[in-house]
C-alpha cells in the first residue's frame, strides 16, 4: 500500500499515542516521509557508557551525526535515528562508545555501507569492540560481530528481509554462522540471511518484536553471539531495545595431554578460563568427572579433585560447564590418567665400608626401576655427619658420607635414600655404619661441615676435642671460620693435632686454628701439639691462620706445639709433594713449619713469628730434615729467640744425616732465597752430619742460601749467627745482613756472622752465580765471585780480593749495575760474606770467558754475548 505524502503526515500523528507502535486492527505499513538509518549499539559489558555518538558519512561526503539514548530501562542498549539529507544513498557508519569526556572505550566502523530508503529506516545493529587490551595470553579469540545489517527497521508481515551479518576474526579462522528468529522464516547461507517476518503469536512478543539471534563460532571453537529485536507490524515504533546483546561465551584452555594423578592422591585443577568480554563477566563453575572421586569445591575456578577409584586404562575427564552470566557457556576439560601407586623397585644397593672412623669417606650406591617407565628422583638424607652431592643416571644414585670428628653417645650412622616416581610412588633404604672413631665429650658437637665435590666446608666455628680428619684427596675449607682445640670437659689433657689429613692427600685453606687452655703436659710421637698436620700425605695448605697452638700459656717447655707438620718419614716412603703458601703462623710452641722426610716442598710468601725471645724452648721457623727437597722462599720468620745458655732459636734450619739417628736422610736440592729473617738467634742453621763427630756429608747437597735479608737488633741468646753451615759446598751469597746481634765487633763472644765450617787450610776462588747470557754493549745481570775451601765451603782468602779478566780485550768490568761506574779489574771480597759482586759490558757477541784470580789461583766461566 503506497501512501501518498500529506496522508502519512497526518497518519503518523495519529500513531504516536501507542507505546510499542502495533495495532492489530490494521494491518497497513506506514514508513516516514524521509529516509534514514536506525542504529542500534550493544555496549561491551566491561564499559560503562557516559555517552554513545553515531555518525553517517555518504558517498558525497555528507556527514551527520547524533548521540544515542540508552535504553529507557537502563539496558546496554542505545539507539536512534541518522536522517542524513541524502535519501537512497549508501552511508557509512561509526560508532564510539565514551566513558569519560575524553576517553574512548570502544568504537567501531563498518568498511560496507548501508543504503538509505527513501522512506522509513534501515537497520544497523552495531557492536563497538573495546579499545583497551583484553586477557594476556589467550591462544584464540573469539569472532568480533562487529554489526547485522537490513534495509528495514520495521518489518510488514509476511515480509521477506535480506539481513547480513559483519564478522571478522583476529585470529582469521574459518567461522560457522547460526541464525534464529522467535517468529518466521529463516532461509540463512553463512552470513547472509533472507528472514520473511510473521506477526509473533503472543501479544506481549508483538509488542517486544521479534528477537533475531546470531551465533558465529570459529574453526577451534570460539563463540560470539548477537540477539536484537526487529519491529513487525503496522505503525512505525521501534522494536524494544531490553533483548540488545552482544556476548562472547568464556574461553577455556587446552585440555592437554593426560597428567598423571594417584589414587586417593589430590589433584589441583590449573586450567584456567578467561573471558574476553571483561571482569564484569562473573564466570560460575559445575565441574563433574568421568571418573570416581571428590571435589573440594565443585563451583571453584580450580577445584582439588581426589579419585577414589581407578577407572579402566587409567582414563578420567575433569568437565567444567562455565557460563558467564550473558548467555554463554564454555566446557572447561583436564584429562587426567589415574592410577594407583606403582613404586620404584630397587636393584643394587651397595656400600663401600661398613664401618668408619673420623674423616673417612663412605661411598652408598643404589639401584631402582620404574614399573611403568617413569622418571625417577633420588633423595639422600642422614642423621650424622655430612652427605655429599649425589651423582647418576635416572636409574642409579651415588653418595658420599663423613664426618670428621666425633660423634654423640649412642648414634649410629644412619644414610637412607627415598627413590621417587613422576607419580609420586616412593620407595625407602636405610644404610647403617658402625662408627669407629670417637664419641663426642660433654659439651662438644661434630662440626658443622658441608660435603661438596672436591672439598668439605666448615659452616661454623667449631671447638673439638680430639683431632678433625680431612677426607682423603679433599680440600678442608674453614670459609674464615675458626678451629679451636679443647680440653674441656674431656676428661683428659689434649692429645695429638687439631686438624690432619686420613689418607694420601689433603689440602687446607681459608681456616683459622687455634687452641684453648691447654694443660702442661708432654707428649710424643702422635700424640704431640699441632695445629696442621699431614702424615704421609702431600696437598697444599694455603691463606691459613694458625695461632697459639702451645700450652699453658706458652710457657711450656715440652717439645711439642708445631703450628704446621709435615712428615713422610717412614723407612722407604714415596716421596710427597706439599705446598705451604700464604699463611699466618704465630704464637707456636716449638715450630712455626716443620717438614720431616721425604718431601718435595715449596714454602713460599708465609708469616711465621715465634714471639721470642723466650726463656723456656728454643723455637724454630721453619724446620726441614731427614730428605726435604724443594724451596723456601719469600717468608717472613721473625722471633724465633731463646734466653737460654745452653740453646738458641733458629729462623729456619736444615738437618739430616746419620748423626741424628740410623737411616736418617739427607736434606737436598733446596733453595732458600728472598726470605727476610728478623730477631732469630741464628737467621738460618746448616747443620747436615753424617757420623757422630758430626761431619759433614762427603758431596754437596746442592743446599742455595741466596738473596736473604737477616738482622738481629741486639744479644739475647749465647750464640747467635746470621748463617751457621757445617754442610759441603753449601752455595752462601748474596745475602744481606745487619744489625749489632750479628756483628761480631759488637759481641765477639757471643756472634758471628757467617759461621761456615771448612776444610783444610788451602783456598780457591769460585764463581757463586750460574754462567749469564748478556747483550753486547749492555751491562750484564750481578755476577759474584767468592773465597772458597777446597771442598766448596765458603772460606776467607788470604787476600781478600779477586782480579777479573775477560777473553773480549774490549769486556770492562763495573761495581754499578747499570755500569755508568769508571771500569774495575778488581773485586774485594772484605765485606761480611766475603764475596765480590760486579757487572760485566761485552763489546762483542760470541763466547765470553771470565777469569777470576784469588790466592794466587784462577777460575773461569764461560758467557754467552748476543
Amino acid at each position: 500500500m503506497i501512501l501518498k505524502p500529506a496522508n502519512a503526515v497526518l497518519l503518523v500523528g495519529a500513531l504516536l499515542s501507542s507505546t510499542f507502535g502495533c495495532v492489530e486492527e490494521d494491518p497497513a505499513f506506514t514508513a516516514p516521509l524521509a529516509g534514514g538509518a536506525r542504529v542500534v549499539v550493544a555496549a561491551p559489558h566491561a564499559v560503562t557508557p557516559l555517552r554513545v555518538g553515531a555518525s553517517a558519512v555518504t558517498a558525497s561526503d555528507t556527514v551527520a551525526s547524533m548521540d544515542l539514548k540508552q535504553d529507557p530501562e537502563g539496558g546496554p542498549a542505545w539507539a536512534g535515528t541518522l536522517k542524513p539529507d541524502s535519501h537512497e544513498e549508501e552511508v557509512f557508519l561509526s560508532v564510539d562508545v565514551m566513558d569519560s569526556p575524553d576517553t574512548i572505550a570502544a568504537s567501531v566502523s563498518l568498511d560496507a555501507g548501508v543504503r538509505l530508503p527513501r522512506y522509513g529506516e534501515a537497520l544497523a545493529v552495531l557492536v563497538p569492540m573495546l579499545t583497551m587490551n583484553g586477557p594476556s595470553g589467550l591462544a584464540n579469540h573469539a569472532p568480533n560481530i562487529l554489526a547485522v545489517t537490513g534495509p528495514t527497521a520495521i518489518v510488514e508481515d509476511g515480509e521477506a528481509v535480506d539481513l547480513f551479518a559483519h564478522v571478522i576474526d583476529p585470529d582469521a579462522d574459518a567461522l560457522t554462522y547460526a541464525w534464529t528468529a522467535s517468529s518466521g522464516v529463516l532461509d540463512c547461507a553463512e552470513a547472509a540471511c533472507k528472514w520473511t517476518a510473521a506477526l509473533p503469536e503472543d501479544s506481549d512478543a508483538r509488542k517486544k518484536g521479534t528477537l533475531i539471534g546470531l551465533r558465529v563460532t570459529d574453526a577451534r571453537g570460539a563463540v560470539s553471539t548477537l540477539q536484537f529485536r526487529i519491529a513487525v507490524g503496522t505503525v512505525r515504533g521501534h522494536a524494544w531495545l531490553g533483548d540488545t546483546r552482544f556476548n562472547r561465551a568464556p574461553m577455556p584452555s587446552e585440555a592437554g595431554a593426560p597428567q598423571d594423578v594417584g589414587l586417593n592422591k589430590p589433584f589441583q585443577v590449573q586450567a584456567k578460563v578467561q573471558d574476553e568480554d571483561g571482569p564484569k563477566d562473573v564466570l560460575t563453575y559445575a565441574w563433574n568427572s568421568t571418573c570416581e572421586g571428590t571435589f573440594n569445591d565443585a563451583t571453584a575456578a580450580m577445584p582439588v579433585f581426589t579419585p577414589t577409584a581407578a577407572p579402566p586404562e587409567c582414563g578420567c575427564q575433569l568437565k567444567g560447564a562455565v557460563t558467564d552470566g550473558f548467555g554463554g557457556s564454555a566446557e572447561q576439560l583436564v584429562n587426567l590418567c589415574v592410577r594407583a601407586d606403582a613404586p620404584p623397585v630397587l636393584g643394587d644397593t651397595t656400600q663401600s665400608a661398613q664401618s668408619a672412623l673420623a674423616g673417612d669417606r663412605v661411598t652408598f650406591t643404589v639401584k631402582a626401576t620404574d614399573p611403568r617407565g617413569e622418571a625417577l628422583t633420588f633423595a639422600w638424607t642422614s642423621n650424622a655427619g655430612a652427605l655429599g652431592t649425589a651423582t647418576g643416571d635416572g636409574t642409579t644414585s651415588t653418595v658420599d658420607w663423613t664426618e670428621l670428628s666425633c660423634l654423640p653417645a649412642d648414634v649410629t650412622p644412619t644414610v637412607d635414600v627415598v627413590v621417587t616416581n613422576a607419580s609420586g610412588a616412593s620407595t625407602r633404604h636405610s644404610f647403617s655404619v658402625a662408627w669407629a672413631g670417637r664419641r663426642c665429650g660433654a659439651g662438644e658437637a661434630p662440626c658443622a661441615i658441608t660435603l661438596s665435590p672436591g672439598q668439605v666446608t666448615l659452616r661454623e666455628d667449631c671447638v673439638v676435642q680430639s683431632a678433625v680428619f680431612i677426607p682423603d684427596g679433599l680440600t678442608f675449607n674453614g670459609a674464615g671460620h675458626t678451629l679451636t682445640a679443647s680440653e674441656d670437659g674431656a676428661g683428659d689433657h689434649y692429645k695429638g693435632a687439631v686438624l690432619r689429613n686420613r689418607g694420601t692427600v689433603a689440602n687446607v685453606r681459608d681456616v683459622t686454628v687455634t687452641v684453648r687452655n691447654l694443660s702442661d703436659v708432654c707428649d710424643a710421637d702422635v700424640d704431640r701439639l699441632r695445629g696442621i698436620l699431614l702424615e704421609g700425605a702431600g696437598g697444599t695448605i694455603e691463606d691459613t691462620v694458625v695461632e697459639d697452638v702451645n700450652q699453658a700459656g706458652n710457657i711450656s717447655g715440652c717439645q711439642e706445639g708445631f703450628a704446621i707438620d709435615v712428615r713422610n718419614s717412614a723407612a722407604g716412603a714415596t716421596p710427597v709433594t706439599v705446598v705451604i703458601r700464604g699463611n699466618q703462623l704465630t704464637g707456636y710452641q716449638k715450630a712455626g713449619v716443620a717438614l720431616l722426610g721425604r718431601v718435595a716442598a715449596t714454602v713460599e710468601d708465609n708469616v711465621i713469628d715465634g714471639l721470642g725471645p723466650t726463656d723456656r724452648i728454643a723455637r724454630i721457623g721453619i724446620q726441614l730434615a731427614y730428605g726435604v727437597s724443594g724451596q723456601v722462599v719469600g717468608n717472613q720468620v721473625k722471633g724465633n729467640a731463646y734466653r737460654f745458655e745452653r740453646d738458641w732459636g733458629s729462623g729456619i734450619m736444615v738437618l739430616g744425616g746419620a748423626y741424628y739417628g740410623a737411616g736418617r736422610e739427607l736434606c737436598h736440592d733446596l733453595l732458600i732465597q728472598d726470605n727476610v729473617l728478623t730477631e732469630n738467634d741464628v737467621g738460618v742453621y746448616l747443620l747436615q752430619a753424617v757420623d757422630e763427630d758430626f761431619n759433614p756429608p762427603p758431596t754437596s747437597q746442592n743446599l742455595q742460601v741466596l738473596g736473604n735479608t737477616l738482622s738481629k737488633t741486639d744479644l739475647t741468646a749465647s750464640y747467635q749467627a746470621a748463617i751457621a753451615d757445617n754442610g759441603t759446598a753449601n752455595l752462601i751469597s748474596r745475602n744481606r745482613i745487619s744489625g749489632d746481634g750479628y756483628d761480631p765487633d759488637v759481641y765477639p763472644d757471643n756472634v758471628v756472622a757467617l759461621d761456615v765450617t771448612t776444610q783444610g787450610e788451602d783456598r780457591q776462588v769460585g764463581f757463586a752465580t750460574p754462567a749469564r747470557t748478556l747483550d753486547v754493549g749492555t751491562c750484564s745481570e750481578v755476577l759474584a765471585v767468592q773465597g772458597w775451601d777446597l771442598a766448596g765451603n765458603l772460606a776467607p782468602l788470604s787476600v781478600p780480593e779477586v782480579t777479573l779478566a775477560a777473553s773480549d780485550p774490549g769486556a770492562t768490568f763495573h761495581l754499578l749495575p747499570d755500569c755508568s761506574d769508571a771500569p774495575v779489574t778488581m773485586v774485594s771480597l772484605k765485606n761480611t760474606q766475603r764475596e765480590g759482586l760486579f757487572y760485566v759490558k761485552a763489546a762483542t757477541a760470541g763466547p765470553l770467558t771470565l777469569t777470576a784470580t784469588g790466592d794466587g789461583v784462577s777460575k773461569t766461566q764461560e758467557q754467552t754475548v748476543r
